[in-house]
């Protein structure tokens, strides 16, 4: 909670929803970030961050398999970017949805033309 980019990603999913922005993330990111919270935090602390996710309005985008058959075409014809099966997964789900903006702590690979707004930490 006092790390920096835990303020920085608070403030701006508040600010976000408070102008009218639908948000959205991966089952991947809850289930990194419960794992991570609940090995350097512990288990109260993951346990209300994933109460705190199912009360939002942030909706978690699960896969099917055409997703997975799609994000692998990505990968196949872009050997040479190094793009991990969980970007091209998630693009492929953001396409889907019309969704063309991210906000991330790390690199994106743009695919899709999506446009990526970069949370950088202090």
């Amino acid at each position: 909670r006092g790390s920096p980019n835990h303020l920085k990603a608070s403030k701006a999913i508040e600010d976000l929803a408070r102008i009218g922005y639908r948000l959205y993330t991966s089952p991947q990111v809850v289930t990194d970030s419960y794992d991570l919270l609940y090995r350097e935090v512990g288990t109260t602390v993951a346990l209300e961050f994933l109460q705190a996710m199912l009360q939002t309005g942030i909706e978690i985008l699960f896969p099917q398999r055409a997703d997975i058959i799609t994000a692998h075409r990505i990968l196949s014809v872009n050997r040479d970017r190094q793009i991990p099966l969980s970007e091209a997964l998630n693009a492929t789900l953001m396409q889907k949805r019309g969704i063309t903006q991210i906000l991330t702590f790390s690199y994106w690979n743009n695919l899709f033309g999506t446009h990526a707004s970069n949370l950088t930490t202090i």
